[in-house]
């Protein structure tokens, strides 16, 4: 029995031996056939990131002209701000001309400008026909016309709605909207030839306060003015013309006096805006 058992186990060792050594031998060769594969993917991986890095590379070598051109851009958006500034009326005066600058007739044909007919050599007002709107009313009007008093621009007024004013009202505004962009710190007054207050004004001080007082209708003189900044060539007034109001039990209010009934009260929309000088602002008949 011994015999036969140890003749059965010989060729069973055998043939698990074999088994083994196949099985063995198919994993190895897997193992070969696996290795190359993983090998040539963590290579394409690696060119990835190489090409990936010269790229970058190549765009960081790049970006200072990139920067440049975006300088380049602020600087031309700065510029263009700044030219923008000449193209809204301000205290700074308007497109070529400031206030207080002197005029002459070169200079006015230099720009393009007419004078409008006007027997008054001391105050007379000029506008550019290239500047030009069509009103419903009024037909073909200047859009701006300058104010010229003894050879010096003294006012600017606006009378097209597409003019811009650095207060960011323009002409077709309430007269809401003209308090609120003044903290409500303007004085009415009712026109002259407006017995119901339907034409009035809202007056406002640019760059100086009133010591004392003048009577209505009567220009600030000087010495009744202190500038706010010394550096301000010219105190100047903004006169902002208002139809469509209604009549008030006073002709006049102050800055100083005006009460929430009065404003609930205040209608109206804006017709046209001077700025300048208080001498031409209390010119009640402009130059005529």
């Amino acid at each position: 029995m011994l015999i036969f058992h140890s003749k059965l186990s010989l060729p069973i060792i055998k043939t698990v031996m074999v088994s083994t050594l196949l099985i063995g031998t198919v994993q190895l060769m897997i193992g070969c056939d696996s290795q190359p594969s993983s090998l040539n993917n963590d290579s394409t991986v690696q060119m990835e990131s190489v090409d990936k890095d010269i790229t970058k590379n190549d765009d960081v070598s790049t970006n200072p002209a990139s920067t440049d051109s975006g300088a380049m851009h602020k600087t031309q958006t700065n510029d263009a701000a700044y030219l923008s500034d000449e193209q809204i009326v301000s205290p700074s005066g308007y497109q070529k001309l400031s206030f207080g600058q002197m005029i002459t007739p070169e200079l006015l044909s230099s720009l393009g400008m007419t004078k409008a007919k006007s027997d008054n050599e001391q105050c007379y007002y000029v506008s550019n026909p290239a500047l030009s709107y069509i009103d419903k009313e009024y037909g073909d009007r200047a859009s701006v016309l300058y104010q010229i008093i003894d050879n010096k621009v003294a006012l600017i007024s606006i009378q097209d709605p597409s003019i811009p004013f650095y207060k960011d009202i323009n002409v077709g505004n309430s007269a809401t909207a003209v308090m609120k962009a003044h903290n409500d710190e303007l004085t009415y007054e009712v026109d002259k030839y407006a017995v119901n207050g339907d034409y009035y004004s809202l007056i406002v001080n640019v760059n100086f306060k009133v010591i004392k007082e003048s009577p209505l209708g009567e220009s600030l003189k000087d010495e009744n003015i202190e500038l706010n900044n010394k550096q301000d060539k010219f105190p100047l007034q903004i006169e902002y013309h208002i139809k469509g109001g209604q009549k008030f039990n006073d002709y006049q209010i102050k800055a100083t006096e005006w009460t929430a009934d009065n404003k609930s009260l205040l209608k109206g929309e804006v017709e046209s805006i001077d700025i300048g000088i208080p001498e031409a602002i209390y010119l009640v008949e402009g130059c005529s």
